[in-house]
């Protein structure tokens, strides 16, 4: 993996693990290990203000810690596919709905950093440099510069 700006090594291993449980790309899809997501991640939080980065940064050790306070009895990398998605699930079930925003956010930054990876979008049946050649054409035949 390419040299990271923000993200630790455990962050961005907490982060891979926490994406591959929402996106679940096998068999179908690559791994996270095997896109950009991760850097995808660091170059977005090196954008961010620090209170903002801190608190994505903050967020990511909450996932990792938060089963053993759920009762899972380990943190969030050290449990199995299943047992991440159980917990997972609960989060997102929360009676709380502070928990639940802050889950919709880690999932939703997991799926972004996923799915715009070339490679995944690929393998969707989306070709964003064939679409941009096709609207280029388009254009050219309208006569629009």
């Amino acid at each position: 993996m390419a040299e990271l700006r923000v993200l630790s090594g455990r962050e961005a291993s907490i982060f891979a693990c926490l994406t591959d449980t929402v996106v679940a790309p096998e068999p179908v899809l690559p791994p996270v290990r095997h896109t950009d997501a991760v850097r995808f991640l660091d170059e977005w939080l090196a954008l961010l203000p620090r209170p903002n980065r801190a608190g994505m940064r903050a967020l990511l050790w909450v996932a990792e810690l938060a089963p053993l306070a759920a009762g899972f009895r380990r943190r969030l990398r050290r449990l199995d596919a299943a047992r991440r998605a159980e917990w997972l699930r609960g989060v997102e079930h929360a009676p709380s709905a502070q928990v639940r925003l802050l889950a919709k956010l880690m999932v939703s930054a997991a799926q972004l950093c996923y799915y715009g990876n070339d490679a995944v979008l690929l393998r969707l049946g989306y070709d964003a440099e064939a679409n941009l050649e096709r609207g280029r054409r388009l254009r050219a035949a309208e006569g629009r510069p």
